[in-house]
């Protein structure tokens, strides 16, 4: 018995101890709320308040200690750091910080950015302190071009018209601008645009642009194609999201919305894919000729399209009558034809116009011919031999004959070498080498 009551009485207090604490604990108890400092709007390189509002909803009074943990550069401050909260009431504290110019445009978030502590043991409270600015890199217009059909998408809006229609290509024109002034003076870089769609539209891409100095524009454009098989009511959401970042360091974001919405006419017959070969031809015989798909875009099946391919200067009236093409079907019709040589050169709009009903006009599209001169026939030239005309003989002139006053009469034409001024040199000479040698040999034998 006495070694039951040395368990049963630590374990009785045990259990009171945590019966009174858990009644301290349900008697006091406080909430507050999480702030939000700033906005898509706000100005940055200044000061925001909110309210923190807090409350006691326990049975005991608390003193509650209020301490920041955001970074030092938000400069939070309380209008009250220390609070009394009654029992069942509550107390609002302004709370004001700074929101510095490396402020990004998306939201930042501090989990535990104040935390309150009451004089109850254990007993606080953390609120999440988040910052937002206002974008000053702003996507001001998102522009569609449907076959040549220029129509703005308005952020936010849904945008339905019968130019969207299966198959139909698309180019996308996104429009960015600085929005900083000249008092500002900053400059945003490394701009980058991404686009994307729902659905079966075909754009995911991203591209990047010039750096912008404050108050510059610069646009970039994307291209796709509606599907083929699209549905009259489809709908394909567009999100252009762009990005830089300031010279501050602070991020800039901007989100643009849009929808289009694909209106199928219930009968339409589109010309697609024009080929014409050669798109040049002599005048000389020429000859081309020309391909075309026609597709039914349009609701209802078509039992009596019609296809017209004309041209009259060219002599070309061609008809295709009582095709029969079911909704989103392509049918290929291939026309040929002859360039008279009479034709005079230049370019030749052919015009082909399609109807569905036999006689109800859908689609007109042009194809250009190019017509050139024939090539000039070189002749060559007659060659003849020329004329020989007997010369006239040529006449030697007589050399009169020159008489000398004294001395023999010369010959002309007969003079030899002995009678040369050379002969008589090399004959002296020839002389006076004997002599020599006569009296070298005098002198040696007989003297």
């Amino acid at each position: 018995m006495k070694n039951l009551k040395s368990i049963l009485y630590p374990l009785i207090f045990v259990i009171l101890a945590l019966s009174l604490t858990s009644t301290v604990f349900a008697a006091a108890s406080f909430t507050m709320n999480d702030l939000m400092f700033g906005s898509a709007t706000q100005v940055r390189n200044q000061d925001v308040s909110q309210v923190l509002h807090i409350v006691n909803d326990g049975t005991a009074d608390l003193t509650i200690n209020l301490a920041s943990t955001v970074p030092s550069i938000y400069n939070v401050r309380f209008s009250q750091s220390v609070v009394t909260v009654t029992s069942n009431s509550s107390v609002d504290v302004t709370v004001t910080s700074f929101m510095p110019l490396s402020q990004s445009s998306l939201q930042t978030d501090f989990v535990s950015g104040i935390t309150a502590t009451a004089n109850v043991a254990g007993l606080s409270r953390t609120a999440k302190v988040s910052y937002d600015a206002i974008s000053m890199l702003e996507v001001y217009k998102v522009s569609v071009d449907i076959n040549g059909d220029d129509r703005s998408l308005h952020r936010g809006d849904v945008y339905s018209s019968d130019i969207i229609k299966a198959g139909a290509d698309v180019k996308f024109t996104v429009y960015v601008r600085n929005n900083f002034g000249s008092v500002d003076d900053i400059e945003i870089d490394d701009v980058n645009l991404d686009i994307q769609s729902s659905g079966d539209l075909d754009v995911d891409e991203s591209d990047s642009m010039n750096d912008l100095q404050y108050g510059d524009k610069d646009q970039v454009s994307f291209s796709s194609t509606i599907p083929t098989d699209a549905e009259d009511g489809d709908t394909y959401d567009i999100t252009v999201r762009a990005s830089g970042r300031d010279q501050n360091g602070a991020m800039h974001y901007d989100t643009y919305n849009a929808r289009m919405e694909v209106q199928r006419p219930a009968h339409e017959i589109t010309i697609k894919d024009i080929v014409l070969s050669p798109q040049s031809v002599t005048a000389c015989n020429g000859k081309a000729t020309l391909n075309v798909n026609l597709q039914n875009t349009g609701r209802n099946n078509e039992d009596k399209v019609h296809l017209a391919i004309t041209n009259p200067d060219l002599g070309i009236d061609q008809r295709f009558y009582e095709m029969t093409i079911d909704k989103d079907d392509t049918l290929m019709k291939s026309y040929s034809f002859n360039i008279a040589n009479t034709t005079a050169p230049g370019q030749y709009d052919i015009i082909l116009t399609s109807l569905y009903d036999t006689n109800t006009e859908s689609d007109t599209q042009v194809a250009t011919l190019t017509v050139t001169p024939c090539p000039q026939t070189v002749v060559a030239p007659v060659v003849t031999s020329p004329v020989v005309v007997n010369p006239t003989p040529t006449t030697i002139p007589t050399i009169p004959q020159v008489v000398p006053t004294t001395g023999a009469t010369p010959v002309y034409g007969s003079a030899s070498f002995t009678d040369s001024p050379e002969y008589l040199i090399i004959l002296v000479a020839a002389v006076i080498i004997v002599l020599a040698i006569l009296i070298i040999l005098l002198v040696k034998f007989i003297f």
